[in-house]
């Protein structure tokens, strides 16, 4: 702040001076000259005047002649228009001296206070001139033509907006934890940016788990607490070859949360930014977005709000974003090693849109371990009215949690035994394509044919949901798709089904590159069961004497393959310990009889 009151010129800093002045008076022979400065802007927590206008922005004018020893100094009151960005500086209770001219320059080049218009044509400036007198005020314009555009390129009918993109995990180890990046950016004579959705490849997955989940107000508030944070972000703002980058050098990272429930997604991100350059201090931005699962893929769709263009009447020119998700054991890289990218789609701030990506491979990915174990049991009684069950499992150690990091499942093909076929009568039963897709709780209790329970190690709770029978057009017969959910994530495995020589195959071919500890798919007996029993009549709906086998081949991710012959086990028959003693009773009676061999 400088003292208005004082004879001296006074003293502001060199790095707050923003322009010159030259005031041509006939009261003196030379011109006075001096300087622009910007005021400091006014901090509201303190309660003390940073400058007379308590304003965000102010301007300081101070001229001298030092041969007359003369000195004029000025305040203005500087007012953004909050919506437009319009300037409107104000010099009342000027000094009645008279002058010839008066000129302020602004600087140009990196340290220049004002920016011209983003898009070519003639602008009008206004001024108004009030007199001592009491006479009406003078109106007075200038016009400002702009015929070139940023950085000397041409006058476009509208402005281009080409973002660049690049996103990836700085360490590629598959199945191996690292930080996952993302920056993008535009141009100077770029539309501004507005909101961005990212898509991550398959199999690029966050620990939800081990972190606390921020809550709705506070993710709103930018007060969530230090356990939800995952990340940090910066940004560039501003016009030209310097823009100011947020956070300044020496402060903490602008933090990113792990969020509940966000814009009808299960997960949601805040990023909260403090707006602060220098001594201007333009207030908190909090930014949300969701994140979706892909229901077949588990792959990740994160979707931001509109990114703020102006704030308090200063228009923010965000040049560049970039958000590092960093936590220590968070997100890890996929089992699969094919390439693939990271897209994007970026929106201007005008609704254009812009479609991008960057490469995205992992590596390593033939050196992890596959060893899943596969189970299968069914019930020993059976019946012509309630069919067959059958209940089969399946355990791992994918995921950098387990410690393991064992490739993950991607694909599973079983041949059920000729004893366990498919009951024609509830396949019949089998819900429409157009009804599951819509909603399958929308499905007929009959199409609904078992349970599964998934359970993972980057959630809290197991996924658990229904397995319906769903009839695909003109498919042979009816997949067997299975809806797993918990905690907002909805995921569905399609296995396909196909029936020959009395033998039903099923086959998931593409199963989310997602670590699974446990896999158990309950298929019951019942009114609809989906599998029935074909045994001979002497076993009267009795599994206890059948031979049971199902060839099985699960694929991993990095295209290693197991294949068994997996016995199915048969529960509820008499125990081999009891069946012994049975036919030992005789014996026992034979020696006592003095018959014994």
């Amino acid at each position: 702040q400088i003292a208005l009151e004082s004879p001296g010129a006074g003293t502001c800093p060199a790095t707050s001076k923003v322009g010159t002045v030259t005031i041509k008076t006939p009261l003196l022979p030379n011109e006075l000259q001096g300087s622009v400065y910007v005021a400091s802007p006014q901090n509201f927590t303190t309660g003390q005047s940073e400058n007379p206008f308590r304003s965000l922005v102010a301007l300081y004018i101070v001229a001298e002649d030092p041969a007359s020893s003369v000195v004029v100094k000025l305040a203005g009151k500087v007012s953004p228009n909050e919506t437009t960005g319009q300037l409107t500086t104000t010099f009342e209770n000027t000094p009645q001296l008279p002058f010839e001219d008066l000129e302020l320059s602004f600087f140009g080049g990196a340290r220049a206070p004002l920016s011209t218009p983003s898009v070519c044509g003639t602008y009008t400036s206004e001024a108004s001139f009030t007199p001592y007198s009491g006479t009406a005020a003078v109106q007075s314009t200038s016009r400002l033509e702009i015929n070139s555009g940023a950085e000397g390129t041409g006058c476009p009918a509208s402005r281009p907006f080409a973002p660049s993109f690049t996103a990836g995990t700085i360490n590629d180890q598959a199945d191996g934890y690292s930080p996952f990046s993302v920056t993008f950016s535009r141009r100077d004579q770029d539309e501004d940016l507005g909101a961005i959705t990212v898509q991550t490849p398959p199999g690029l997955l966050g620990d939800l788990a081990s972190v606390p989940l921020c809550g709705e107000a506070q993710a709103n508030a930018g007060t969530c607490s230090a356990a939800s944070q995952i990340g940090a972000t910066t940004t560039e703002a501003g016009v030209g070859p310097a823009p100011v980058t947020l956070p300044q050098a020496g402060e903490a990272p602008d933090p990113v949360y792990l969020t509940g429930p966000y814009a009808g997604q299960p997960f949601g991100l805040s990023f909260v930014v403090p707006a602060i350059a220098g001594p201007f201090n333009l207030g908190t931005v909090v930014v949300r977005a969701s994140i979706a699962v892909n229901p077949s893929t588990s792959a990740l769709t994160i979707t931001s709000n509109p990114l703020p263009t102006m704030l308090r009447g200063i228009p923010l020119d965000i040049k560049t974003v970039n958000v590092t998700v960093n936590r220590s054991g968070f997100m890890f890289n996929p089992t699969n090693c094919a390439a693939q990218s990271v897209s994007a789609t970026i929106a201007s701030s005008s609704g254009t849109h812009a479609s991008v990506s960057s490469p995205f491979q992992a590596a390593n990915c033939a050196a992890l371990p596959f060893k899943p174990s596969f189970s299968a049991s069914t019930a020993a009684r059976a019946s012509r009215a309630a069919g067959a069950s059958l209940d089969v499992k399946i355990t791992s150690k994918g995921g950098p949690q387990s410690g393991g990091k064992e490739a993950n499942i991607k694909s599973v093909k079983v041949d059920l035994p000729k004893q366990l076929p498919s009951r024609l009568t509830t396949l019949h039963k089998a819900c429409l394509a157009a009804v599951f897709a819509a909603n399958p709780a929308g499905c007929l209790n009959e199409s609904e044919v078992g349970t599964a329970t998934a359970v993972t190690p980057i959630l809290a709770h197991p996924l658990i949901g229904p397995a319906y029978l769903v009839s695909h057009g003109g498919a042979a017969f009816p997949d067997l798709e299975i809806v797993l959910q918990g905690e907002g994530i909805k995921l569905i495995l399609d296995g396909q089904t196909d029936i020959k020589k009395g033998i039903t195959s099923s086959t998931f071919k593409t199963v989310p590159d997602a670590p699974i500890s446990s896999f158990e798919l309950k298929l019951p007996t019942g009114k609809y069961s989906i599998l029935g029993a074909n045994l001979p009549a002497s076993a009267h709906y009795n599994f206890c004497r059948q031979t049971l086998a199902m060839p099985t081949a699960i694929t991993g991710q990095n295209g290693a393959v197991v294949k068994q012959t997996t016995k199915i086990a048969v529960t509820g028959c008499p125990k081999a310990k009891k069946a012994a003693k049975r036919k030992a009773r005789p014996r026992k009676l034979a020696k006592a009889n003095g018959r014994s061999k």
